[in-house]
């Protein structure tokens, strides 16, 4: 039979292992709420340094792109972020302005077919947001694989759609590099924000133009 304080001693220090154990997890629990934090601050940061943007309200719509695509890259921490418009058609997507933050570079006038790419062309008719975490697996975007995500190296991508009205013109894309990646609802929504000034910066821009026609 085991002395009463060997046993008061061992319970004793099952106890401080279990103390240790919970605090070990507060601890980790902490410093994520702390990471959370700081990655919210930053997005609501670029969210606000956005929309003090001179191009935005300027009716620049090439350098308001510029400044769009490069801000969103860089806050939600992706490679490449771009804007792309639908023809009037509704054939055919064109890349009005993409950064490359690896490059630190901006581009433009890559395309693509409706008729190549059909299953991710009727997802963003219907106005979906297309967050893929493994974008060569994933049936709205595996049709990129051979000719636009191996040759890029993109693991996962985030589309939302723009709309003017109700009208839908484009998409906002963002895409990244390395090990595949799950789309925070925050980010999510960081990119509908996007959506939502690029469609801004267009009707600003449409209005600006209109007014000095009518000059």
């Amino acid at each position: 039979m085991q002395h009463p304080f060997r046993q008061a001693y061992d319970s004793e220090i099952t106890f401080l292992d279990s103390d240790e154990t919970a605090l070990a997890a507060l601890r980790q629990e902490n410093q994520q709420l702390r990471t959370k934090e700081a990655f919210l601050n930053r997005l609501l940061m670029a969210m606000t340094l956005l929309t003090r943007h001179r191009s935005l309200a300027s009716g620049d719509l090439k350098n308001a792109l510029r400044d769009i695509t490069r801000m969103a890259a860089l806050s939600v921490e992706v490679q490449r972020a771009s804007i792309w418009f639908l023809d009037e058609a509704r054939t055919d997507l064109t890349c009005a302005c993409i950064f490359d933050s690896l490059e630190s570079l901006h581009g433009e006038g890559a395309r693509l077919l409706a008729r190549n790419y059909p299953a991710y062309f009727a997802e963003i008719e219907r106005g979906r947001v297309v967050a893929a975490e493994d974008a060569l697996q994933d049936p709205r975007t595996c049709e990129f694989a051979e000719g636009y995500l191996r040759p890029l190296r993109i693991s996962s991508m985030m589309d939302v759609p723009i709309k003017v009205g109700d009208r839908l013109i484009g998409v906002v894309c963002l895409e990244h590099t390395g090990p595949c990646r799950a789309w925070q609802p925050e980010e999510q929504q960081f990119a509908a924000f996007v959506s939502s000034l690029v469609s801004l910066v267009i009707e600003t821009s449409e209005r600006i133009l209109g007014l000095t026609g009518a000059k």
